[in-house]
């Protein structure tokens, strides 16, 4: 196959902010007036209230009055109150490392990779990341192998250093600037959105998403995605068969659903299966009493029944444009949330945009358990938050693109793999690909992978319901199969 490490999509204009009018004021003259004590004391005392007091009721309006707007809002799309999720932070934490620690184990130590993943040199060490031929590394653990329960665990091939946010900044720092692949772990303003996202039910953004408005959904009959952009039979090769997965749109309570089911049958878990029931009870009652559009994919046209429905992948996507945003909704809601991926907050997004000039949008994906982004590079700096759920990643430096079967440029695949590295009966397909070298990283809630330019990616969703955000820059665009919130 043709090597190809360009990008076929056209650069966007940076988006443009508009300052919100003043409303002019007015003077009103009035004639004088003897003055009066009691009259003027009054006054007086009115004024102080009005100085002090007034100006503090339009703070409080102005930090609670969208919250509360916004609540109404949910409610009435949600139709049951709003609960609170008041779950210790510390404990889920806790739990969180626990369960992490248990499962995947680094097969590596520092005495074997001549590094401390933990505590790396100021500055890349030569031969950095260290990487293993890639018939090993999926012969260990093949990406299709998606349930890991203890007392098992798994073996990882890990040589990403991983740097605290509190304590190593400056040397991340110096490993981004230097173009090397890290993971960034223990940002506040990440684990801020992590203990209200990294519910284990999805409740809390079953709350903010609601059973109404529909998104973007990337639905498949098979666990492996796929990007591809068909441009007319002219320009597809001969012999052409599309991917199994195209796209529709679909609530985010409706993606909930099936997403537990997924999880409830590969653990064999009753409570995530009967929450996955009620999810659906839930939604057929809603459905009865409000008037839908039957659901159609969004390229074939055709409809989808319930049984055929609880049969496939999905994958949702919450993109956000600060040039849709508005007062409410969820464009807003996701740049109030990921404050390290909006340009306009410089002091939290500094280290993740470096030019904020073009940025384009923030992308969330939420992926179920065992759902296989296809290996792929981008040509843009790619900072990837994991929000929620475990997500394993297996990357690769730009000089093994000679060893990844690429598509060619014209492909609708361009950018791609063609071999499924899933399935080792197709690994001799192109004589390069066992001499691939990889390492791989499993991220958990909190953590940030900064993947960097051209660095190749399989991403795969290892357990629960995986969430990753994105920033999404102008001038090096990248795929839609990439990232998620």
């Amino acid at each position: 196959m043709a090597k190809d490490c360009g990008d076929l999509q056209r650069r966007r204009p940076a988006s443009s902010r508009v300052k919100p009018s003043r409303d002019k004021t007015t003077t009103v003259r009035r004639r004088k007036r003897k003055s009066n004590p009691n009259r003027s004391a009054c006054l007086a005392t009115i004024a102080f209230i009005a100085i002090c007091f007034v100006p503090l009721g339009f703070l409080a309006n102005r930090r609670l009055g969208h919250t509360a707007q916004h609540g109404r809002i949910l409610q009435l799309k949600h139709n049951h109150p709003i609960s609170h999720f008041d779950i210790s932070t510390d404990a889920k934490s806790a739990e969180r490392e626990s369960r992490y620690n248990t499962l995947y184990r680094k097969k590596f130590d520092a005495s074997q990779l001549g590094y401390d993943v933990y505590n790396c040199p100021p500055t890349p060490p030569n031969g950095y990341p260290r990487t293993w031929l890639v018939p090993e590394v999926l012969t260990s653990w093949n990406p299709n192998d998606v349930t890991t329960i203890s007392p098992s665990h798994r073996d990882v091939y890990h040589s990403l250093c991983i740097f605290d946010h509190e304590t190593q900044y400056d040397i991340a720092l110096a490993y981004r600037n230097a173009e090397k692949p890290f993971v960034m772990r223990n940002d506040p303003k990440v684990m801020k959105v992590v203990d209200k996202w990294d519910d284990e039910y999805g409740d809390y953004l079953h709350t903010v998403l609601g059973d109404v408005e529909e998104h973007r959904v990337e639905r498949s009959p098979v666990n492996n995605f796929m990007w591809y952009r068909l441009r007319g039979r002219k320009g597809q090769p001969e012999g052409y068969i599309k991917p199994p997965n195209d796209e529709t749109e679909m609530t985010y309570g409706e993606w909930l659903e099936h997403a537990l089911e997924k999880e409830g049958v590969a653990l064999n878990d009753e409570i995530f299966l009967e929450k996955a029931k009620a999810l659906k009870e839930r939604r057929l009652t809603l459905s009865s009493k409000i008037p839908e559009e039957d659901d159609h994919s969004v390229e074939s046209g055709q409809e989808e029944s319930d049984d055929e429905k609880d049969k496939k992948y999905y994958y949702f996507r919450l993109n956000a444009s600060l040039k849709k945003i508005k007062d409410s909704g969820p464009d807003a809601f996701v740049y109030d949330s990921m404050s390290i991926f909006d340009p306009r907050k410089r002091k939290h997004s500094q280290f993740y945009i470096v030019n904020p000039e073009e940025e384009r949008g923030i992308n969330c994906r939420f992926g179920a358990r065992g759902i296989i982004a296809a290996n792929h590079f981008d040509a843009s700096r790619n900072m990837i938050a994991i929000l929620g759920g475990e997500r394993r990643y297996i990357i690769a430096p730009p000089a093994q693109c000679k060893n990844m079967a690429l598509y060619p440029r014209s492909h609708p695949s361009t950018r791609h793999s063609s071999i499924d590295w899933s399935n080792p009966t197709e690994w001799d397909k192109e004589p390069n690909f066992r001499q691939a070298q990889v390492t791989e990283v499993i991220m958990h809630a909190g953590d940030v992978l900064c993947c960097l330019k051209l660095y190749f990616q399989v991403q795969h969703a290892t357990a629960d319901n995986s969430i990753q955000s994105s920033f999404l820059p102008t001038s090096e665009p990248q795929s839609n199969s990439t990232l998620s919130i």
